[in-house]
C-alpha cells in the first residue's frame, strides 16, 4: 500500500454528465488522492452508442484496506470496495451501504445504480428512454428493498408514468425511482410519512445551474435544494467517459470516491487513487491524464484513431455491462 497525492485548485464549474441521471458536482478544494495496490473485479458495460470489450481482472478478496492521510498527520483505515462484476453484487453492496447508513442514524438516503442495458441499438443505448431504464432497473430495486427491509414482498405505486417515477414500499421502508423536480411535492409527502429507510433511486435533477436549474430560482430554489440535499449518498456507481477514457465512479457509505478505469488495450480494470470529496470533471480529467498510456493524455489525432478502433471493434462484442460472473 502506498500513498500518492494530487493537489487541485480549480474553480471551473463543469458538469460531468454522461447519462440522463449522472451528475458530478464541481468543487474548488485541495484533494488528497490515495490508492491501494490490490486489484478490482470487473463490472463493465457499454457507454452511449458504443459496445465496450469484456474486462477481466483477478482478485482474492471482496475488500481491500488502504491507509489514508486526512488532515495533517491524522490517519485512518478505510476499506475500499471492489467494483461489482454483476448486478446482484451491485445490489448486495448497495444494500450493505444503506443498512450502514441506517445504523448511523441516516434515514433519507440516495442510491445510484449503473443500469444494465436492455434493447440497445448501435445508435442508442436506451431507445425507449427512462421507461426502458426502469424496466431494466426494476428487479434491482425490488431486490434492494427486500434486502434492506427483510421482507419478501414489495408494493408499487406509479407517481409519474412518463418519467418512470414509482414509489416502492417493503415493510417500513420506501424508495422512489427516478425522482424529478416535478414530483418534489409527492417526494416531500413520502418523506414526511416514511417510518424507516426513505430512499431515492437514480434521481434525475440537476443541482449546479448558475442562475436557473431544475428547482427554479430565488427562495424556491434554495428551499427545494435544501430538501434534496437531506438525502445522503449511501451508494453510487456510474460509468462515465472523459477524453476517450472510460471509467466508473463508485462510492459506498462512509468511504471515499473510487475511480476504476476500464482499460481498452489490456482488458483490465485499473483502480486509481480515490478522492475524499466528490471529484469535479477537471479533477477526474487530470487524474486520467496522469496514467501511463492514458488515452486522455493523447493528442487529438491519436485519440481519434483510438476512438475509431474502439468503435469498430465494439460492433463485434456484446455489451459488456452484462453479468461477468455468468
Amino acid at each position: 500500500v502506498y500513498v500518492a497525492r494530487m493537489t487541485t485548485t480549480t474553480t471551473i464549474q463543469t458538469t460531468c454528465d454522461f447519462s440522463t441521471r449522472s451528475l458530478v458536482s464541481t468543487s474548488s478544494s485541495q484533494q488528497r488522492l490515495l490508492v491501494s495496490s490490490s486489484s478490482s473485479s470487473p463490472f463493465a458495460r457499454r457507454q452511449h452508442g458504443r459496445r465496450g470489450r469484456n474486462l477481466t481482472v483477478s482478485s482474492s478478496s471482496s475488500t481491500s484496506t488502504t491507509e489514508t492521510e486526512t488532515t495533517g498527520t491524522e490517519k485512518q483505515q478505510q476499506k475500499l470496495e471492489e467494483l461489482p462484476k454483476s448486478t446482484s453484487q451491485q445490489v448486495e453492496l448497495a444494500a450493505k451501504s444503506v443498512k450502514k447508513a441506517l445504523e448511523s442514524g441516516k434515514k433519507n438516503v440516495e442510491v445510484t445504480f449503473d443500469i444494465p442495458l436492455i434493447g440497445a441499438t448501435d445508435l442508442d443505448d436506451w431507445p425507449g428512454g427512462v421507461r426502458q431504464q426502469y424496466q431494466s432497473m426494476s428487479p434491482m430495486v425490488e431486490a434492494l428493498m427486500k434486502a434492506v427491509s427483510g421482507e419478501k414482498t414489495v408494493a408499487k405505486k406509479v407517481i409519474d408514468d412518463a418519467d418512470a417515477v414509482v414509489k416502492v414500499t417493503s415493510g417500513d421502508d420506501v424508495c422512489t425511482t427516478f425522482p424529478t423536480a416535478e414530483v418534489l411535492s409527492d417526494l416531500k409527502q413520502i418523506t414526511k410519512d416514511a417510518k424507516r429507510a426513505n430512499m431515492i433511486i437514480n434521481p434525475q435533477w440537476v443541482l449546479n445551474g448558475n442562475i436557473l436549474n431544475d428547482f427554479g430560482f430565488g427562495p424556491w430554489r434554495e428551499k427545494n435544494e435544501k430538501f434534496v440535499k437531506e438525502f445522503e449518498i449511501a451508494y453510487f456507481l456510474k460509468e462515465q467517459r472523459i477524453q476517450g477514457e472510460t471509467f466508473r465512479l463508485q462510492k459506498v457509505f462512509g468511504g471515499p470516491w473510487q475511480v476504476f478505469v476500464l482499460n481498452q488495450q489490456t482488458g483490465q480494470v485499473e483502480p486509481l487513487p480515490p478522492f475524499e470529496e466528490r471529484p469535479s470533471y477537471r479533477e477526474l480529467e487530470a487524474l486520467l491524464q496522469s496514467r501511463e498510456g492514458s488515452i486522455a493524455a493523447m493528442n487529438w489525432v491519436e485519440r481519434a484513431q483510438s476512438e475509431m478502433t474502439f468503435n469498430a471493434e465494439s460492433l463485434t462484442r456484446k455489451p459488456n455491462n452484462t453479468n461477468q460472473d455468468e
